[in-house]
């Protein structure tokens, strides 16, 4: 695996850890703003950031080549854990955004491995449902059949939203929002 996909695997793996923010006051005492405004100030860093690489024309370490002249699919991300997180409920956001980073790069080693659709298709659904299923019940927010029920179907959608390819909109952005829908429904 070249140093660059490494990269953006580790990278991807690592907002795993975005939903330690639930553990965040909603009001952060050090700094007197309300946790929300940390979300702002982290979309507001990475659209600053890529707006300055597009209009400087700078290139990235990982940067994959397709994304030189367009929104890269790391903004994409961001956008999307920041709405999960801002927009829906703790264990919902957090089954989503575990699961998408960690079968995303899942998915994509797996279909470089092998053509097997049981394969490249299978063991992402398991996974996903299994990583969204500990997720919410983590939480204990819902009964366990209405975990059982949204971690299988958040899975599903969720691998469909990473391989159907959107011209505009990233598979990161919908591979996170999507779910969080679908699972939001089976919540209420």
């Amino acid at each position: 695996m070249d140093r660059a996909l490494l990269f953006r695997r580790f990278l991807h793996c690592l907002m795993a850890l975005s939903p330690l923010y639930f553990l965040l006051p909603t009001e952060v005492p050090v700094l007197g703003v309300g946790r929300w405004a940390l979300l702002v100030v982290f979309i507001a860093a990475v659209l600053l950031v890529e707006t300055t690489r597009l209009v400087m024309g700078w290139d990235f370490f990982g940067l994959r080549p397709y994304e030189r002249n367009q929104i890269a699919s790391f903004v994409w991300a961001a956008a999307g854990v920041t709405l999960a997180l801002w927009l829906f409920r703790e264990d919902v956001a957090t089954a989503a955004i575990i699961g998408w980073a960690l079968v995303d790069p899942l998915s994509g080693e797996l279909r470089r491995a092998t053509p097997r659709l049981s394969v490249s298709i299978g063991v992402p659904v398991v996974s996903y449902s299994v990583i969204a299923g500990v997720s919410l019940y983590a939480w204990d927010m819902m009964s366990v059949p209405i975990v059982l029920a949204a971690s299988v179907v958040g899975a599903v959608v969720a691998v469909v939203a990473e391989m159907e390819k959107i011209r505009y909109v990233d598979d990161d952005f919908l591979m996170i929002l999507v779910p969080c829908v679908v699972m939001q429904l089976f919540a209420l």
